[in-house]
């Protein structure tokens, strides 16, 4: 039983797990849980419980649109307006429903982070924030909306690409986030979820899969375009003697997307260690090129379809050029080379954003020689370095 105000009760039946998510106290909970446990419900009754007695506070509700339109808004009206007649909508058009006491909610696409921008809040619920289609910056966005009144975020998933979600789970499994807490659960913690469903899953979905939507636990997707970065592959720092080798760039232009710069540092015996990134968005290529800053950089090699961006670096000094045009997939390939002959190294805590897309990088199964192209920036930067290295080194041997 939930209570909602002194004179209001609402009797839900809830599983252990959705309890156990409720029994949280810290400011951000993600229930981490297999499809049709019952994460989805949990987000209105969740909210009312943030609501505040009387119904006042201001909460946000945001996923992707899809989700949006066609779970979490209607879970929210179903409770709220059909089932309690707490609220109508002030504005179905900008998405804005209101408790009759007042209480303001917002409903927002994560598809749009801008979209999440506005007044503060006193909670927000986030669901399916493991999609691809729920991107950092619209977290990044949510945060700041409960701020001002240190506000807490709910945030309900089913595990799907190791992107900044699982970037965050291991912060708080290592004990460096204390402020979060995950709860997973798996699709049987919901009595309704059919058992016989489950044991068919578990015996025809690869093991990865089931794990991830039917136990609420990650684990790394098949498909992975670099499957073969492992731990063995990370390095605490660059060697000393690292102070004397040449530095290299890749680099990718974006303006709404990111621009992305990847260095690397290319040892004697041709290992390169990728030793640092820049990652902005909203900044032009002449305020990119200063930030970056291309001081030490022997050679950058820049997308062949940006000119205008690369003169622009030309012109603060960046010793750059496009790279060869090549298919993408050649130059991935390229990567995976590296990797297999022990002759790439990635630099920790160095590289924040490179790992998140690295973990989520993936073939698209409709278009089996390329990769999904999303969140791919620091990727593409990474190939154009590569192959870059790699030109410059057949043309060495073509001309010695």
């Amino acid at each position: 039983m939930a209570t909602l105000a002194p004179r209001r009760t609402l009797q839900v039946a809830l599983h252990d797990g959705q309890l156990a998510v409720l029994d949280r106290t810290e400011p951000v909970v993600f229930a981490l849980a297999g499809t049709g446990s019952g994460k989805t419900y949990l987000g209105p009754v969740w909210a009312l419980s943030q609501t505040g007695p009387d119904l006042t506070a201001d909460g946000l509700v945001v996923a992707p649109y899809k989700i949006l339109q066609r779970t979490a808004k209607p879970a929210c009206l179903a409770l709220w307006g059909d089932q309690l007649g707490l609220g109508a909508w002030e504005s179905k058009a900008d998405g804005i429903w209101r408790f009759h006491a007042g209480g303001r909610i917002t409903f927002a696409s994560a598809d749009t982070p801008e979209s999440i921008e506005g007044a503060h809040v006193h909670w927000a619920w986030c669901d399916e924030a493991g999609q691809r289609q729920f991107p950092e910056a619209a977290w990044e966005a949510v945060q700041r909306r409960v701020r001002f009144h240190q506000g807490r975020i709910l945030g309900t998933t089913t595990p799907y690409a190791l992107g900044w979600l699982n970037a965050l789970w291991e912060q708080w499994r290592r004990g460096a986030r204390p402020d979060v807490a995950f709860v997973s659960f798996p699709s049987t913690a919901n009595p309704l979820f059919p058992r016989e469903e489950f044991e068919r899953a578990r015996q025809t979905l690869p093991a990865w899969q089931f794990r991830m939507f039917h136990l609420g636990e990650w684990d790394r997707p098949a498909g992975l375009v670099y499957a073969d970065i492992t731990d063995a592959l990370w390095v605490d720092a660059l060697p000393a003697e690292a102070a004397t080798w040449d530095t290299y760039a890749g680099i990718d232009f974006g303006f709404n997307n990111p621009t992305a710069v990847i260095f690397g540092v290319l040892s004697p015996d041709d290992v390169l260690f990728v030793a640092d990134e820049y990652y902005a968005s909203g900044r032009t290529d002449a305020d990119n090129a200063r930030a970056a800053s291309g001081a030490g950089v022997v050679r950058a090699w820049g997308d062949p379809s940006s000119p205008e961006a690369i003169e622009e670096f030309r012109r603060a000094g960046w010793r750059i050029v496009a790279s060869e045009r090549h298919e993408v997939k050649a130059g991935i390939t390229e990567v995976i080379e590296r990797i297999r002959t022990n002759r790439l190294r990635f630099v920790r805590g160095r590289l924040d954003a490179l790992i998140r897309e690295l973990d989520s990088y993936v073939w698209d199964e409709r278009k089996p020689d390329a990769p999904v192209k999303l969140n791919d920036h620091g990727c593409d930067a990474t190939r154009y370095l590569c192959w870059g290295l790699s030109r410059q080194r057949r043309a060495r041997w073509r001309f010695a």
